[in-house]
């Protein structure tokens, strides 16, 4: 009975912040921070409020300790994605809940795992009256769009120092304790204009950029196979190409943007060196210049934090967990070059993330809050 009210309670929670419209743009975060002060206004934690240029742009830090010590860190991001109405069968923000799922924009990514460390955060004082442990909670904004808001930020102005970070975004309960690296590149390929009646005459950028697209997709991508690190795939993606002014005038300019996946083989200095020689030995009248980027990380397998969050899983799940990978990027990647042990365990599918009618396993929800209590109870 007590497993099914504390259930009943997380879910309540959930319907309050999937109504909070956190959707980017603009991933607005300043309601949910007042909601999140409301709702831990007994809990006699620290709660502060940081935010870059955007005051609507909040990350809310929650910790059981004063002073800027290295701790234990929790993290959601509370952003979501622009939900797509048309394709929802339901209103995106107003949670519906059957016996076995719970539909609703974020149910999944990330507010399940926003839930599970509020209601662990009220109770934090209730539950471990003996933690000596220093713990920290970051509700931050700014990860559907790699923004310098949220995670970033705090770690950029040093406002927390984890020395073990459990990220909340969704794998089912197991672990993610490796992740692919990123960087965003822009080239520009540069042609002659003429007129479209005469094309002969000028040099095509688009049909130049095109050459340049066929040859990364093809050639490159087959060299790229030797930095492939187990299950991670080192992968070059063109995402958005820009050129022309005018349907009359052969263009001279087009510009193409690169995403690039980097293994633990791999850091993004040498990657994006390894990119710019080979275009720049290829083609001529090209420039690439570097946009943004973080390196793979890969944490310690035998670190106390994650053994024992095993153990709790095996407790819990009465099985062993599935160590997973992932497709995409997580806030982690922002403390890859710290030491920092990084540990994502998640209610909820990934694959679920960003979909329409996304959609949460509610079991998953109390078994997370489970997991994470046992663990807590470990450093208790």
């Amino acid at each position: 009975m007590r497993g099914k009210n504390i259930q009943r309670d997380l879910l309540k929670l959930l319907k309050v912040l999937v109504k909070i419209d956190t959707s980017y743009p603009p991933g607005n975060s300043d309601k949910f921070d007042r909601f999140i002060r409301y709702y831990l206004k007994k809990s006699k934690l620290k709660i502060n409020s940081y935010y870059d240029k955007d005051k609507k742009k909040l990350n809310t830090v929650v910790k059981n300790y004063a002073g800027e010590s290295k701790s234990l860190v929790f993290n959601s991001h509370i952003d979501t994605v622009k939900p797509i109405h048309e394709e929802w069968k339901t209103n995106p923000y107003l949670l519906k809940v059957t016996n076995k799922y719970s539909y609703g924009l974020g149910a999944v990514n990330c507010k399940a795992s926003a839930a599970v460390q509020l209601y662990i955060a009220k109770n934090l004082k209730k539950n471990f009256k003996n933690l000596k442990e220093r713990i920290c909670f970051t509700f931050v904004t700014s990860e559907e769009n790699l923004g310098p808001e949220g995670t970033f930020y705090l770690r950029k102005k040093n406002l927390i120092k984890p020395h073990t970070l459990i990220l909340g975004a969704p794998t089912n309960n197991n672990f993610l304790i490796e992740e692919r690296g990123v960087f965003w590149a822009k080239v520009t390929i540069k042609g002659k204009t003429s007129h479209a009646g005469e094309p002969e005459k000028g040099s095509n950028s688009i049909v130049n950029a095109s050459k340049l697209i066929l040859d990364l997709n093809k050639n490159y991508r087959n060299i790229l196979k030797r930095f492939n690190s187990g299950i991670h795939k080192s992968t070059i993606s063109i995402g958005i190409i820009k050129g022309g002014e005018n349907i009359n005038v052969v263009p001279f300019k087009t510009e193409i943007l690169i995403d690039r996946r980097i293994t633990s083989k791999e850091n993004i200095k040498f990657s994006y060196a390894h990119l710019k020689a080979y275009l720049n030995k290829k083609f001529k009248k090209v420039k690439i210049e570097f946009l943004t980027g973080t390196n793979p990380f890969k944490s310690n397998p035998k670190n106390i934090y994650l053994l024992n969050l095993i153990k709790s899983y095996k407790k819990i799940k009465k099985k062993s967990p599935k160590f997973l990978s992932s497709i995409g990027v997580s806030d982690g990647r922002y403390y890859a070059d710290d030491k920092v042990n990084i540990i994502n365990v998640g209610p909820g599918s990934g694959d679920e993330g960003h979909k329409s009618n996304e959609k949460l396993i509610n079991k998953e929800l109390l078994e997370n809050y489970l997991i994470l209590k046992d663990f807590l109870n470990k450093l208790n």
